[in-house]
């Protein structure tokens, strides 16, 4: 029988009340702020500060689960040699880069206040250059190799009885929640599907907010230009 009492740190700072904290309900945010910021937001503000809260929030627990990956498998197959090196390489290819990449993001903030979110979003989700070729490396590596890593995980599991009794113990351990392995490797890949659509939802706000502003610039550039051309008007007719 395969041990897996794990050790691993998978909670951030804000983590140590333990598991339930980790399931807090993303949507709850507004018991984080006063009541007079509260009152003084719009109903598009709140709109906005929902999507920015489950996206960080859900961020949050991606990497958990990342951790859970490494900490729970990758870890206990490699220290207990029931893989051979090559195998978990080809497993997990550089899941350590992953989880560094997500962390040096998520880390370096703590939770997102309404007054301060939009900085959080440009330092977290803004990419160029150099950075953005290691992002794009990285995610790419590691989600191409999905499913041969996949089906390699189902080949060892029909031939090799300790790698499945590993397995059945390991996906049993509460830190997976019910999930298995071959549904925990794909986290990645769905998790870098939705960041378009998330960061659009709050864009789309933000764009929308911008146009209005624009458009009362113009109302006001119109009214001084208009000013400015009857005011030349006159002097005209005064020189007359």
């Amino acid at each position: 029988k395969v041990s897996i009492e794990v050790q691993c740190d998978i909670q951030s700072e804000d983590d140590q009340g333990g598991e339930a904290e980790c399931e807090e309900d993303p949507l709850n945010w507004q018991r984080l702020v006063s009541r007079g910021v509260l009152t003084s937001l719009t109903p598009q503000e709140i709109k906005r500060q929902e999507v920015i809260n489950e996206l960080f929030y859900t961020e949050r627990a991606h990497l958990r689960m990342l951790k859970v990956l490494d900490c729970v498998f990758c870890q206990r197959l490699s220290r207990d040699g029931i893989l051979p090196p090559e195998d978990i390489k080809h497993i997990f290819i550089n899941l350590e880069e992953i989880i560094q990449l997500h962390g040096d993001t998520f880390y370096t903030h703590s939770k997102p206040q309404v007054t301060d979110i939009l900085c959080f979003l440009c330092s977290c989700f803004q990419f160029s250059g150099e950075e953005e070729e290691k992002l794009k490396s990285a995610v790419a590596t590691f989600c191409s190799n999905q499913p041969s890593a996949l089906e390699l995980i189902k080949t060892r599991q029909k031939k090799d009885q300790r790698f499945n009794l590993f397995m059945q113990e390991a996906q049993s351990n509460r830190l997976c929640r019910r999930l298995q392995l071959k549904d925990i490797i794909p986290v990645e890949m769905q998790r870098v599907t939705k960041y378009p659509l998330l960061l659009d939802n709050i864009a789309n706000e933000e764009r929308k907010k911008v146009k209005k502003a624009g458009d009362c610039c113009k109302k006001i550039l119109n009214h001084v230009n208009q000013a400015v051309k009857e005011a030349e008007n006159k002097q005209v007719h005064a020189l007359e």
